[in-house]
């Protein structure tokens, strides 16, 4: 009972810990819907929001190169990730006093303010990639996946936050000099700097649920060997995962090392996980993104905020799922990949089609477009959470790999899509409470 208790403890400061990997990007996602009624950007905001976070990949790529150039032991794991926590807490901080300032930039205004610290927090995201999931190659393999469920609550969290503010509600009020109708946005539970001072309290939490793992290790270490061998043979010997909760390098077998140094890395299948791992990445932290508002706001106000909670409520049920079911055929992690692929690429269609999407005004749309959002963040998230825990067998460069395909999968999906959306305008937005299509 003492081990499984220790367990239990465990996994949920590694998935505390995991949220605060991704809690600031996904806020700044949720709430855009408030900030862009201030802010002079408007709906173009969210194609900023992708090049900053794009270009947050600048930290995992110096993190990459460190790791690459260092000497062994010269990079410490927990001071990186504490720094991140202190650049994340300082940023929101800021984020929550200065938000809405805005500055001239070449004779127009920009929120300069709010761009900047968007980007440190995207920063320190970004760089959670290759710093925190990489740490947890000193945890069995079953931790990870908690760590999965804790990015799937840094996706959940801030919509439940929302869902307290009433973000994005707003009602068609007849127009008293003509035929047509005005929009008039209800006003919001609490303003946008409230719940920046939310996202400073998750981002708290995860920064305390890894300093107690870092004293529960410092306690695992200094137990009698003797005892833990004690409580492995109860566990049903070296096949339990349970067996060392929080197992650390310093732990593993000699033997099993030098087996774990003789495996060669870039084989077929790891090549073909880090594959899907970056394209998937690459739909759901990049293209994806940059169209979801003109994919479901033509279907109104709601169609897009219940497909912002919902998706992201099926984020952390796919960790869950992943937690019970762990598909290890690489056909079966190709069909998955596939599924995510044709409901992307429904998305993607609704979205050039705006402001004139299929079933426009109708139920079905509206079910649809919520539905597709929800199973295509849903797969992708199960595949990712099933690839990192493969990668885990392979060892700790595989998991810092690992890490930095997911960055770079993400900065190419933007890079894409930044011209077609800021520059090129390929994408057309309607307004709300006017129908601007043919009838």
């Amino acid at each position: 009972m003492e081990v499984d208790g220790r367990s239990l403890l465990t996994h949920a400061l590694v998935a505390l810990f995991g949220m605060g990997s991704w809690v600031s990007v996904n806020s700044l996602w949720v709430e855009l819907p408030v900030v862009v009624k201030e802010l002079p950007e408007g709906w173009n905001l969210p194609a900023y929001l992708t090049v900053l976070i794009a270009f947050g990949n600048i930290g995992p790529l110096a993190v990459t190169l460190a790791h690459r150039f260092c000497p062994p032991g010269g990079i410490s794991e927990p001071w990186l990730i504490r720094s991140i926590h202190a650049l994340s807490l300082l940023s929101a901080v800021f984020l929550a006093l200065f938000w809405d300032r805005r500055v001239m930039v070449a004779g127009e205004e920009h929120s300069v303010p709010y761009l900047l610290l968007a980007f440190l927090l995207a920063l320190g995201c970004c760089t959670s990639n290759v710093t925190f999931l990489p740490y947890m190659y000193s945890f069995p393999q079953q931790y990870v996946r908690s760590f999965f469920i804790g990015q799937g609550l840094s996706a959940l969290f801030p919509c439940v936050l929302a869902l307290g503010q009433g973000v994005g509600r707003l009602e068609c009020r007849n127009n008293t000099f003509g035929n047509g109708s005005t929009p008039h946005y209800m006003q919001e539970n609490f303003s946008a700097a409230s719940y920046f001072w939310g996202l400073f309290s998750f981002l708290l939490v995860s920064a305390v649920s890894f300093a107690f793992l870092i004293f529960w290790r410092g306690r695992v270490r200094k137990e009698p060997e003797q005892e833990l061998k004690a409580s492995s043979v109860h566990q049903d010997g070296a096949n339990s995962e349970d067996s060392y909760p929080l197992k650390s390098p310093e732990q593993e077998k000699p033997q099993d090392a030098a087996r774990a140094t003789d495996r060669t890395f870039w084989t077929l299948r790891n090549i073909y996980l880090l594959v899907l791992l970056g394209l998937s990445n690459a739909l759901t932290n990049g293209v994806l993104p940059s169209v979801q508002t003109y994919s479901c706001l033509p279907y109104g106000a709601n169609a897009y905020h219940l497909s912002v909670v919902l998706s992201n409520i099926a984020n952390p049920a796919a960790c869950f799922i992943a937690m019970c079911v762990l598909c290890r055929s690489s056909l079966g992690l190709g069909v998955i990949m596939a599924v995510g692929v044709v409901f992307g690429g429904y998305l993607m269609t609704l979205a050039a089609l705006s402001p004139c999407p299929p079933l426009l005004e109708n139920t079905a749309g509206v079910a649809l477009v919520v539905v597709s959002w929800t199973i295509f963040l849903g797969v992708l998230s199960y595949l990712k959470v099933v690839i990192g825990s493969l990668l885990h067998e392979a060892g700790h460069s595989a998991l810092l790999w690992c890490g930095a395909v997911i960055q770079a999968g993400s900065l190419l999906g933007a890079l894409v899509m930044f011209p077609m959306v800021s520059i090129y305008h390929l994408f057309q937005s309607g307004r709300d409470c006017e129908n601007s299509c043919p009838l």
